[in-house]
Order: C-alpha cells, then structure tokens, then sequence
C-alpha cells in the first residue's frame, strides 16, 4: 500500500490499481464534524484517457489538499470526472487523450452547448491553479479554453443565476405563511418549522446549520438576548471559526423549543454530559427500538447528518414538498441571493454583503452591486414573478432612527397593553396613511428602521390572532390576514439584523 502525507490528510491508494485512491483526515478538528475521509475512482476513465493524464489528475487533486477541503476535493473530481466522461461519450476522439492542448479544447468548444456551466468553469479553475501542471501542453493560455458569454458585465454567469433564484418578498411572506399554517394543524415538526425560520434570519449554507449543536445557541442574562453561534463554511479557512448572531425573541423561543425537543427525543442517545453536543437538526431516523440512529456516522457525532445534501434531504427537500408549489423553491442559495440582491439595492457595499452572507472575499459579492447599478433588477426572471415591484421589499428602504423624518411622515407604533412606544420607519408618501404601521411591512412605500425594536408590532399583531382565533369560523379570513402580517414584520426584523450587524462590522473597519 502506498502513501502520501499531505498536511493532516493521508491519500492511500494500492500500487496494483493507483487510479483508486483513499484520503483520510488524520485527525479531526474536535469543534466540527467534517468529511474525514473519501475515496476517489479514476478507473472508469481509462476508455478514453492514457493512465498518466488520469496519474497527473490524481496528484493535482492530492496537491490541491494544501489549500481546500476533503469536501471541495469531493467537488472537484465530481465535476472534472463528469466532464471527463462526456469528453468518451461524445467520442470526440480516435484515441485516447494524453493531454490537454489546443486541438482538445477547440473540440471541446465545437460541442460547448453540451456542456454545463459547471464544466467549463471548473477546467478554467484547473488550468488557473496551476498552468504549468503535466495536465497541460505548453503554451495555452486560458483563452484558448471554451467559455459561455456573459451577457451582464464581468459578473454576469453570476448574476444570471442569482436573479433566477432570488425570492420576492410576497414569496417569502407566503412561504412562512405555508409553514405557520402547516405547523399549526401538525404537519410539520418544530425541526422543520424552526430550521424554515432560522434559514431566513441568517441565510447560512447547509453545511454550517448541519454542524449546529446544542450548546451553540444560548440565552445571555445580562443582556436579556438570544445568540447562536454558527460554523463559516467557504471562509478560505481550512479549520473556520463560529459567526456569533444575536437573534430576536421570536426566533430565540422557536430554536429553545426545538433544542427542548431535540433533548426529548434524541437524548437518550448519548452521556449525559454530552447532550450539548447533540446536533440542533439531528438525523431523523432512528432504528425500530429507538436504541441509536439508522446511520452510522450520526451515531459517531451526536446526530450529525454526514453530509450537507444528506441534511437537505432531511430538512429542506421535506419542507419544499409542503410548499407545494414548483416556483417556489427554498434552499440556502435562493435566501442568500435574495438577501443579497435586496441588500445591493439598499445602496450596501460589496463589503456590507460579504459581511452579511459571511463570504470568504467580496468578490462574488459585487455581482449584487453590478445587478444595483446597472438596474438590472427590472429584468428579473419569471422565477421572480412580474408583481416583483408591487410587493417591492422594504428591505430596498432601511433607514436609521437616527436619520431626521418629517412629522407627517414618520411611522410610530404604540402598544396600549404594554404603553411601549417606537419609532420604526418612514412613509414613502407625503402623508404616512391612516392604516399605519401594521400594514406598512407589506407596503413598497415603508422605510423601515433598522435599529428599531419591531417587536413592539409582532407581539400586537400575535395577541390580535389569539383573540381573533378564539371568535370562531366567521373571524378565519381575519385571522389569516393577521398571520400574513405577522411573517410581514417577521421578514423584516430578520433582515434588520442581518443588516445591522453588517453596518456595525462595516462601521468598525472605518
């Protein structure tokens, strides 16, 4: 058996068949469940590749471990491996390739609408990390490599795929409507209803809410205020560190529920004092007698999905299907490009959006500045809906408390019950109108404030649908009109945050 020691993984592979190969973590870090190990096949190529180029397109991933995960690893000898393969079923060649050079990519280009967005991008990443690799003739310049056009600036494939997935802010209001409605006759579990929640007041990515555990999320005392702590993923960082995010009451008491219940079900499970490592959205299934999970990776890391598209599966592919609705599609890509593009059109920086979406640099963020400046937004796909700028977000509005309003414009709201009084936003029109300022949170003309504690409406809103629930069937349309505005100022006090915290982060660099 043969090896290679690179950092703290060990590719191994047999001398008899090196084209199939094994990395493996030498050790783990203690604060993350990661992929520790992945075996690779190369073998399958051999129909239309000699065993050196395969040879040389093992050492460029092995090589690559200096600086990615085993997972992004994973990623790229999927994607390069695929194209690969279509290269032999196309039967662009007579015999079997060698090596990359201009007559390979000038066939390649002549079948450039068979390929996928991902395999041309992926060989120009190949060739960008290292040119001079055995992979490639000498001489060729990234040029010469098949490209797609891009109709939008410097960032366009990017913004293409963000304006194709982005949310309008009726959907996301009718998207927490489903799940409230869902979660209220028993449908859908606290994991479910929470994760929904979560999902939209911090727009992570799978892999970081799949390494939640318990003990990540806490209520602070002294300042009377919920946290969670979340692991970065794509930081740059081979071992990344926790994002701390101070969450509202209302999504504090819905992840104390769900830690309640993850304690209830799946506590047993493990030691007592090792409860707190318990995933916050544990694999769901358990074996007949509930003595441990069906997995065995999640038995080995306290509930753990192994994967983040086995947590998919698990969370978000459940509760697309009770949407119900094929456009409408709710994954961590189409919240971060929502929140994205309504940020860039708030006038925040790249450097504002990198520090919201915890981006490694602020390089793909600039794609949301580049759909802002250019006004791309009224060229929105149907994904997006053509009543996009009748329910345009307020989100496109924030404002501070601080900022100087005029009377007749300003938004304030007053909790009798409470006598608590609070100045949220500021009204588009000339005179804000009589309805305010419940209905102001489903209105393109509201400027909410950022720093101010929206709460005050939530809890007014939430004791009207107790009250309203209570009078019977004749009161339903009223009471469903309530929990609409109720996710209304729910999707604003999400973004508030997000969008507060970033200013503060922005403001401290200055």
């Amino acid at each position: 058996m043969a090896h290679e020691i690179v950092g703290n993984t060990v590719a191994e592979w047999d001398d008899d068949e090196p084209l199939i190969f094994t990395l493996r973590k030498a050790k783990r870090p203690e604060h993350a469940f990661v992929v520790g190990r992945l075996t690779i096949s190369l073998s399958r190529l051999r129909e239309g590749f000699e065993d050196d180029f395969l040879l040389n397109f093992k050492d460029h991933l092995i090589e690559r471990l200096h600086k990615v995960s085993l997972r992004t690893i994973d990623n790229d000898s999927t994607v390069l491996g695929s194209l690969f393969q279509k290269v032999i079923d196309l039967k662009l060649f007579d015999s079997k390739i060698e090596i990359i050079d201009e007559p390979f990519l000038l066939c390649l280009s002549s079948v450039v609408e068979s390929l996928t967005t991902s395999d041309v991008t992926y060989l120009r990443q190949l060739f960008n990390y290292n040119p001079y690799s055995p992979l490639f003739a000498k001489g060729l310049q990234l040029s010469d490599f098949p490209a797609t056009a891009l109709k939008k600036g410097r960032h366009g494939s990017q913004i293409d795929r963000i304006l194709g997935k982005a949310l309008t802010h009726a959907a996301v209001a009718r998207i927490l409507d489903t799940c409230d409605t869902a979660y209220a006759k028993g449908e859908m579990d606290i994991g479910h209803y929470t994760s929904v929640h979560l999902a939209f007041a911090v727009f992570c990515r799978p892999e970081s809410y799949r390494q939640i555990r318990l003990e990540d999320f806490w209520f602070d005392l002294d300042q009377s205020l919920y946290f969670i702590a979340i692991i970065r993923v794509k930081s740059g960082e081979q071992y990344p560190g926790k994002v701390i995010y101070r969450v509202n009451e209302h999504l504090g008491v819905l992840l104390k529920k769900q830690r309640q219940h993850v304690v209830a079900t799946y506590g047993h499970l493990v030691d007592k004092e090792n409860v707190g490592k318990l995933a916050l959205f544990p694999a769901r299934q358990l074996m007949t007698n509930g003595s441990r999970w069906t997995h065995a990776f999640a038995n080995e890391s306290f509930g753990t999905y192994e994967t983040s598209h086995a947590w998919v599966q698990g969370y978000g592919k459940a509760i697309k299907e009770m949407l119900n609705d094929d456009k409408l599609t709710l994954s961590a890509n189409v919240l971060r490009h929502t929140i994205g593009t309504l940020l860039a059109q708030t006038g925040a920086s790249a450097k504002t959006i990198q520090a919201v979406l915890k981006h490694a640099s602020d390089t793909v963020c600039k794609a949301y500045v580049d759909i802002a400046f250019n006004g791309l937004i009224e060229a929105l796909s149907e994904t997006m809906r053509p009543a996009f700028h009748d329910h345009l977000p307020t989100l496109l509005n924030f404002r501070s408390k601080c900022d100087p309003v005029p009377t007749e414009k300003n938004i304030r709201s007053e909790d009798l019950e409470t006598g608590k009084i609070e100045e949220i936003g500021e009204c588009g029109r000339d005179i804000a109108c009589e309805n305010a300022p419940i209905v102001c949170y489903g209105c393109f003309r509201f400027h909410p404030c950022w720093d101010a504690d929206h709460s005050i409406n939530l809890n007014i809103v939430e004791r009207e649908i107790d009250e309203l629930g209570k009078r019977g069937k004749p009161f339903e349309t009223m009471v469903k009109r309530a929990e609409t505005a109720k996710n209304r100022i729910l999707i604003i006090m999400y973004a508030a945050d997000r969008y507060r915290d970033a200013m503060h982060k922005e403001n401290s660099h200055k």
